[in-house]
């Protein structure tokens, strides 16, 4: 026995329902049976919530129900909690646990994350109190061999006390609102450790490259003598085909800091997705005592090497073994009320592989290390660091204390995710720098725990004398701009430099989602119950994209007509941020979108919704982040093909056509194109074609030498585009002078698609697959495929190769999706709709397992 998970079964109480303290509760037989029981990680009104106290918080304003509320639309975590709410007082989390037999001589509790203070408690003993344990992101390890019992149940309880106003903990900024107890509760697991009398703690393995052929590796960790004896102790590494041994000689209760080096010929790199394999290596570091083997920690490591240095423009360009790298990812959050959601978790990891992004950023609240593992194996960069807007950033007002809880928070997470590959970069500070001091501090914990990547003082613009200019630029937009302001700006968060956040506003969710946010009797017209389901502060409404989305594309008659159009001005809004990124790199290089998902059923800031329903932002960002990749950029009206593989690619043939808002075929023109690795290429220059339609239709096709296709594309551009007033941007948004007329797309002739499905049942997955025909003379527009069960339920989560597309006409497409297994007695039903394509409902047929044809991929596999 190594370490034994302590996370099931768990009773939880508010203390001001427990008579006794921590020694009664864990030396008598109080009975605790009609507690609340969960499984951690747990917080307190989360444990409520499974316990059914309250109805669904997630529904309609639910939420506001539960006592001991915040301000509404700001950050809780800014203000004191009430004094009559029930998470203002301490509340209990017990638990019974005997040790496995064949446990070491040495035993510790391992607790990965308190919110916020705790006394604990074992058989009797209070082991740790406030005044150590404090700090959501510390983690504690208490060595409890003297208190521990080996042959009975053991009995802990641990105290924990919620953030106060002014406590550097978990905040949610204006992504959503605040859950009343701040998220108070044992937030990660739990662990029972055991080992002889030498420990091993937070190993890792440091890269340095030397192109592709040589890797200088160094293997450390801290080796610990838990007895009171002076210990000699052999230390053994075995990565790759190497075995090393170095012996040390430990005083009694001493720490040091081990380290070796390893050269290695011919490594497998690791590398982010389409870069290359994300090659991994297991490792095994071994402390040997005069007894044998007393610990051992095992665990995969990537030989890569992460460097971001400025471009000649003064912008963080990273590089991974050498090679620039595109940053393109979004901000992750996770569950409101901090729950395990392993399946949530894994299907939304492969909505961010769906997409082509290829990296996740943690704005606090870095994820377990099974999530970074997964991370490790899939090539999926992290960039993790502090939060924003609260106390984290309040250094005039910190005390002694807060410096030192603020440092042993970031030594902690430096040392649990540093032998992670897929860990990049750590932003100490967000919104703003923090002052000498504290970035002082920051650089010596950064430099004594051996951080092999990138640091930045801050995500946003804001040099500091320590470490000079950050290379970043936070300067939004957060609010709705439409697709020609991201080639247009180029004062704010147009695409260059690195935006470490921004977005194009709000994503209203497809209708089978509203319904099950908003009650029946508020779906329609939009109003505050919908509001309360934006974002906080200066985001507490849509108004400004319903706006848009009204004079753009014209005055919606019901909830079901606006979804619609969400879904039509998100996607092409998604598209244009990331292509423009795309077509100016490395001018361009890194946009996060703000953010990937929510923490609960929201109407901004996502690229699929909190039920795990794609719409159109997601597949925008899906076809804009192609690797191989055909695009029109309306700034100077090319069309371009842009390569994030790292090889070169000759003889693509780009067929660009034209057509009006009729459907007539305008220009037609094929081109032969190479494009270096990691480049672009213009195919052509697109003619301006006024006066002859209010809406042009672009249709752009690329195929790959040998006739297969790799990109397609398909825009619907207004004749005359949306004016900005960029003398009156802020980071909020840009505003619109005059907006672009699309109305027409709406008055576009029916078009009935003669459509094909099959379904395909295969170990662990569900495939179907589409055939769509356009029998008619005019563009089918917008189409949308469901996939739908027998309760008229979409089927989630689910991968299509692509969606919301649009047929010439006579055209033939075939699309492929995949979701989790399906069991073969379900029905399925597929349902096609677009805005000119009338719904249509077929049941589906099984099929024979599909040929491997990649015309349907999105992009080609190297």
């Amino acid at each position: 026995m190594n370490r034994v998970n302590l996370n099931p079964s768990w009773a939880v109480q508010t203390s001001a329902k427990v008579n006794g303290d921590g020694a009664a509760l864990t030396t008598t037989s109080v009975a605790i049976d009609d507690w609340y029981h969960t499984d951690l990680p747990a917080t307190v009104l989360g444990t409520l919530v499974e316990a059914g106290e309250y109805p669904d918080p997630f529904f309609g304003d639910n939420l506001t129900s539960i006592p001991g509320q915040g301000p509404r639309a700001e950050n809780f975590s800014n203000h004191a909690m009430p004094q009559d709410s029930p998470f203002s007082t301490s509340w209990w989390f017990c638990k019974r646990f005997t040790v496995p037999r064949d446990a070491g001589p040495y035993l510790s509790l391992q607790f990965d994350g308190i919110n916020y203070r705790a006394n604990i408690w074992l058989n009797g003993v209070r082991i740790a109190d406030t005044s150590e344990v404090v700090g959501a992101y510390r983690e504690f390890e208490l060595d409890i061999s003297a208190v521990v019992d080996r042959d009975n149940p053991n009995a802990l309880a641990v105290e924990v006390f919620p953030p106060n106003q002014g406590d550097i903990a978990i905040t949610w900024v204006d992504w959503n609102p605040s859950p009343p107890d701040k998220n108070m509760g044992l937030w990660r697991d739990v662990w029972l450790k055991s080992n002889g009398p030498v420990k091993i703690r937070a190993p890792y393995v440091n890269s340095k490259v030397d192109g592709q052929q040589r890797a200088r590796l160094t293997v450390g960790c801290d080796v610990i003598n838990a007895s009171e004896t002076s210990q000699e102790v052999r230390v053994t590494v075995e990565l790759a085909e190497h075995r090393i041994q170095s012996q040390l000689e430990l005083a009694p209760r001493e720490r040091r800091r081990f380290e070796e080096a390893i050269d290695l010929a011919a490594p497998r790199l690791w590398w982010p997705r389409v870069m290359g394999d994300p090659a991994l290596y297991q490792t095994t570091i071994r402390a040997h005592a005069v007894a044998g083997i007393s610990d051992t920690a095992r665990f995969d490591v990537g030989i890569r090497e992460v460097s971001c240095d400025l471009t000649r423009d003064g912008h963080a360009l990273f590089r991974v073994n050498g090679e620039p790298v595109l940053i393109r990812g979004a901000g992750w959050a996770t569950d409101l009320f901090l729950r395990r959601q392993s399946a949530r978790d894994l299907a939304q990891l492969e909505y961010v592989k769906g997409m082509n992004l290829n990296t996740i950023r943690f704005e606090g609240m870095l994820e377990r290390a099974s999530f970074l593992e997964r991370c490790d194996r899939d090539g999926i960069l992290v960039i993790a660091g502090w939060s924003c807007c609260d106390s984290w950033e309040k250094w005039d007002e910190w005390s002694d204390e807060h410096l030192a809880i603020a440092k042993a928070s970031l030594r902690d997470q430096l040392r649990r995710s540093r032998r992670h590959p897929c860990l990049i970069a750590w932003w100490y500070g967000s919104d703003f720098s923090p002052p000498r001091h504290v970035e002082q501090g920051y650089l010596d914990v950064l430099r004594e725990e051996s951080w092999p990547n990138a640091f930045h003082s801050s995500a946003a613009d804001k040099p500091t004398d320590l470490t000079g200019m950050s290379g970043l630029k936070m300067e939004g937009p957060y609010d709705y701009v439409p697709p020609n302001y991201w080639l247009e700006d180029t004062r704010r968060g147009g695409a260059f430099g690195f935006a470490t956040e921004v977005c194009p506003g709000p994503a209203v969710p497809p209708l089978d989602s509203l319904k099950k946010m908003i009650p029946e009797q508020h779906l329609w017209p939009i109003d505050e119950m919908w509001h309360f389901h934006a974002g906080g502060q200066e985001f507490h409404n849509i108004d400004c994209f319903r706006d848009a989305l009204i004079h753009r594309y014209g005055e919606c008659s019901g909830v079901e007509e606006f979804a619609e159009l969400s879904q039509l001005m998100t996607y092409e809004a998604q598209r244009a941020m990331f292509e423009a990124y795309a077509r100016n790199k490395f001018c361009a290089t890194g946009v996060v979108q703000w953010m990937l998902n929510n923490s609960w059923p929201s109407l901004i800031w996502h690229l699929f919704d909190y039920y795990l329903r794609p719409g159109g932002g997601y597949y925008g960002t899906k076809l804009a982040c192609e690797p191989l990749h055909v695009m029109f950029a309306p700034d100077d009206r090319t069309v371009v093909v842009t390569n994030d593989y790292p090889m070169r690619w000759d003889g693509l043939c780009a067929t660009v056509e034209v057509f009006g808002l009729n459907s007539a075929r305008l220009l037609s023109q094929t081109e032969t194109v190479g494009v270096e690795a990691l480049g672009r290429s213009k195919v052509m220059d697109l003619p301006y074609l006024d006066g002859i339609s209010p809406i042009y239709f672009i249709d752009l096709k690329l195929q790959s030498r040998d006739g297969v296709f790799v990109s397609r594309n398909f825009y619907w551009v207004p004749a005359q585009p949306d004016e900005l007033d960029h003398d009156r941007g802020s980071w909020i948004n840009t505003p619109i002078k005059a907006y672009a007329d699309l109305k027409g797309l709406r008055e576009l002739p029916p078009a009935v698609l003669i459509t094909e499905a099959s379904v395909t049942h295969n170990p662990g997955t569900t495939t179907v697959e589409v055939i769509l025909d356009n029998p008619h003379n005019h563009i089918a527009f917008f189409t949308e495929l469901r996939l739908l069960n027998s309760r008229d339920e979409e089927v989630l989560p689910i991968n299509w190769c692509d969606n919301y597309i649009s047929l010439l006409p006579g055209e033939q497409r075939i699309l492929r999706a995949t979701a989790n297994s399906v069991p073969k007695t379900t029905a399925l039903f597929l349902r096609v709709s677009g805005i000119n394509v009338p719904s249509q409902m077929l049941a589906l047929r099984t099929g024979e397992e599909p040929a491997d044809d990649h015309s349907t991929e999105p992009h080609p596999q190297i």
